[in-house]
């Protein structure tokens, strides 16, 4: 095989708390993550050559070894100490809104990990390629697998929970980027926000009424965050029926909970203002190989 297409799913977090910090610095979450029904597209081909091409026609969209396509190649040969087996290009469709915790990037480069040691011939089984993932970044382990999970530690370590079922997302994206460091440097700079449970949200999801779980949402960051058209999107999503809201990781996009699609509809043609816009449903896995 020298050609393969990736669908790499979005997420959203449901809960998000801060545990504590590791010695060098990274943090230490428990957060619910969910997949949700807005992807990347990314086709790999492999060709005669060295090296690694990202074509991609969206503005501003970095093509060069910032990108977590080109770190994933990298580090994919690093550890595998391995060589590859031609020059790759990978060709991306780019629909998960970037710097807006829906987990971007990362689902691009858990795709490009997977694409890599497929075309290389599998020479790593799902466990090594999380652990690769980690070392990209906190949420790459999340969208290797997707569905819904809880991630703790630095978001190596995944348990599955209950599936998240009849909710519909009305998300949306203020036109403000809020970087991740910038996010938890503005956590660790002031007093930590009021906590609700877990056990709570946990027990919600299991009993799967949508105004426990939309009772029980929670995100550390965003309280530090105090951007104003982040708390202004979510006050729109509550006055146009959202039974909960809440901004997703470290922002910007912030999502509604809806019982039923027709109101989660309603409440988005009322918001066309923003940059993002759109009712997103839960899905149950992270990628999703197309040939």
């Amino acid at each position: 095989m020298d050609k393969l297409s990736i669908r790499a799913y979005g997420k959203l977090n449901l809960y998000l708390d801060i545990t504590g910090r590791r010695q060098d610095g990274y943090h230490l979450l428990r957060s619910v993550m969910q997949s949700v029904s807005v992807y990347d597209t990314l086709d790999f081909e492999l060709t005669p050559g060295e090296g690694i091409e990202i074509i991609c026609d969206l503005p501003g969209f970095p093509l060069d070894s910032s990108n977590l396509i080109c770190k994933a190649w990298e580090l994919y040969f690093r550890e595998t100490n391995t060589s590859p087996k031609g020059r790759l290009t990978v060709r991306v469709d780019k629909q998960i809104p970037s710097m807006a915790g829906m987990a971007g990037g990362s689902a691009d480069g858990a795709a490009a990990l997977t694409a890599i040691n497929i075309l290389q011939g599998n020479l790593l089984d799902s466990d090594a390629l999380r652990r690769l993932g980690s070392k990209l970044g906190a949420d790459v382990p999340f969208t290797l697998f997707g569905g819904t999970l809880l991630c703790e530690g630095i978001g190596e370590s995944l348990t599955k929970i209950d599936s998240v079922k009849d909710l519909y997302f009305a998300v949306v994206r203020p036109n403000v980027s809020i970087s991740t460091p910038a996010a938890y440097k503005a956590y660790d700079a002031k007093e930590q926000p009021k906590k609700k449970s877990y056990s709570a949200f946990a027990e919600a999801v299991r009993i799967g009424e949508p105004q426990l779980i939309a009772g029980a949402l929670f995100n550390a960051l965003e309280a530090a965050i105090e951007e104003p058209e982040i708390e202004a999107a979510k006050q729109k999503l509550l006055e146009y029926g959202a039974l909960g809201a809440l901004m997703t990781g470290s922002g910007s996009a912030v999502f509604g909970i809806f019982a039923d699609r027709q109101s989660a509809c309603r409440c988005i043609e009322r918001m066309v203002d923003y940059p993002f816009a759109k009712v997103l449903e839960p899905v149950d896995h992270g990628l999703e190989i197309m040939r």
